[in-house]
């Protein structure tokens, strides 16, 4: 790789998200792996967490960029990027969740990440394992349009305006999902231990 290509790859970091799909839109892929970079790992944590499989969300991943630079000339600037694939992605999910024979299917790994503390790091550990499975399990609970919606609202904090767009509903529907999944989250975890105001806490 000559000096002038990698000054072109170092140039890119601080180009806009806009203006690299511009690039994008010219027929230059070359700006696909700073986007990547830069989503990848939000938009695995999303699937992994709406559908519970390490292995689909890693599929998910990876079609979403397939499918980004597709389709790239369906982006509009005046959107955020981060809304458009986040959109190709709970598309993705919401087909794979329509595959019977991929439902019930879930990773071992923990659904929750919490931080670490430094205080009393065994007793610290267990009872972050704890809250890590209650809060899976209450997330469950929600139907994938609740789930979806918290996770972009609490996780990825996305505005109403935007997991509206992204699910193809009004802006009060997505508030309506929002408040019925926290209540449903709220009763479950506090139903399960006297900790359950807690785990709530650490919902995405």
């Amino acid at each position: 790789m000559g000096p002038s290509k990698s000054r072109e790859i170092g140039e890119m970091k601080h180009l806009s998200d806009q203006e690299l799909m511009r690039i994008v839109q010219g027929g230059d892929y070359s700006p696909a792996s700073e986007i990547y970079d830069r989503y990848s790992g939000r938009i695995y944590n999303f699937a992994f967490r709406f559908l519970k499989n390490a292995e689909a969300a890693e599929d998910a991943t990876q079609e979403v960029f397939v499918k980004m630079l597709r389709y790239a000339n369906q982006f509009h600037g005046d959107a955020k990027l981060s809304t458009w694939l986040f959109s190709i992605t709970a598309n993705w999910c919401r087909d794979y969740l329509r595959k019977a024979d991929n439902r019930n299917k879930e990773s071992e790994e923990v659904l929750i990440s919490l931080p670490a503390s430094s205080e009393h790091a065994p007793d610290r550990n267990l009872e972050q394992r704890e809250n890590e499975q209650r809060v899976r399990r209450a997330l469950e609970a929600l139907t994938p349009e609740q789930r979806e919606a918290i996770l972009l609202s609490r996780y990825q904090g996305l505005s109403y305006a935007e997991i509206a767009q992204i699910a193809g509903c009004s802006e009060g529907a997505v508030k309506t999902r929002v408040f019925r999944a926290m209540e449903t989250l709220k009763r479950t975890l506090t139903a399960e231990a006297s900790g359950g105001d807690r785990c709530l806490n650490v919902v995405p």
